[in-house]
């Protein structure tokens, strides 16, 4: 196990030299430059401050001397200043990465707490009202768009009924309470999607596994049906919900832009969302290398964790 981590993590090495080349080349083929930002359109016509500028933020430099000044600094945790706020780039991702992460986290359990044991119940009582029903639930959820359902959530829950604010963020650790009713909304539609396909997985997944001869050999040796089912299928059936529910939460760190604006939350994708639209590149490199770096490494778990699940899968 240790000699597998040590391998995937060497192999992360020219993943990340190639995530960096990435996010660097696509910022770099953006129309425009920070120097059109800086200036703007008045200072356009002026060739000498264009200058002065190129050569103070080095764009008069060669591009392949430019990345590696650049990833130096990046591996420094250096980023340079928004050209906005002036301030650090660390401190403006570092302000919004915790509200993402915290939305994202309790989405997803949120979400896989209705899924598993929807989906468990599904599988094991087959061809009933339950079991229709959990796939009736999930088809809905999978058809409704996440943006739509969260319209739908601040036009019932906030504007109609008037229980939740429809907007904002408060920090869990300063006001747990507010924390919660802001969270609320954004979880539930963050989690809503995610629970429909977790639940058709997680009952097709049981299926299978319940057909399988290991199943009947455990039956055959006198095991209650809840223990065949709890600590036998259900465990080897986990692992390809564990690996959706892996991709959904690398999926939920890098793309919830549309949720963080309809909600106002303050996370690192609407940061980068706006700081595309005011053509903010130090901001829009640090953040799209970040979130790549997290999605490299979530893979990374999602893998070590197939094997605490089951030790009979072969690491390569």
């Amino acid at each position: 196990m240790l000699a597998y981590i040590i391998r995937r993590i060497a192999y992360l090495v020219p993943v990340l030299f190639v995530l960096t080349v990435v996010v660097f080349a696509f910022v770099e083929m953006l129309p425009g430059n920070i120097i059109d930002t800086l200036v703007g359109n008045e200072g356009n016509n002026d060739p000498e401050v264009r200058k002065i500028l190129e050569k103070e933020y080095g764009l008069d430099q060669p591009v392949y001397v430019r990345y590696v000044k650049w990833l130096g600094r990046a591996l420094q945790g250096d980023f340079g200043n928004s050209l906005v706020t002036r301030r650090p780039v660390t401190v403006e991702l570092m302000s919004g990465i915790p509200a993402t992460v915290y939305l994202a986290l309790v989405g997803i359990s949120l979400s896989m707490l209705i899924a598993i044991p929807l989906g468990t119940i599904a599988a094991v009582r087959r061809n009933t009202a339950i079991d229709y029903t959990a796939q009736v639930t999930s088809l809905i959820g999978i058809s409704i768009p996440e943006f739509w359902f969260a319209i739908l959530c601040v036009l019932f829950f906030s504007l109609y009924l008037g229980w939740l604010p429809s907007s904002g963020f408060a920090n869990p650790f300063e006001d747990p309470w507010a924390s919660l009713k802001f969270l609320i909304l954004p979880a539930a539609a963050v989690g809503f999607r995610q629970a429909a396909y977790t639940t058709r997985l997680t009952r097709s997944s049981m299926l299978d596994e319940m057909n399988k001869e290991y199943v009947d050999t455990a039956r055959s040796l006198g095991l209650s049906e809840r223990k065949v089912i709890f600590k036998y299928t259900l465990r080897n059936a986990m692992i390809p919900t564990i690996t959706i529910s892996g991709l959904q939460l690398i999926n939920l760190l890098g793309g919830t832009v549309v949720l963080e604006s309809i909600f106002a939350w303050p996370g690192v994708g609407r940061a980068i969302f706006e700081a595309i639209q005011q053509r903010d590149y130090p901001l829009v490199q640090a953040g799209v290398l970040v979130l790549g770096v997290i999605v490299v490494v979530m893979n990374l778990l999602v893998d070590l964790t197939y094997r605490l699940l089951n030790p009979r899968v072969k690491l390569g």
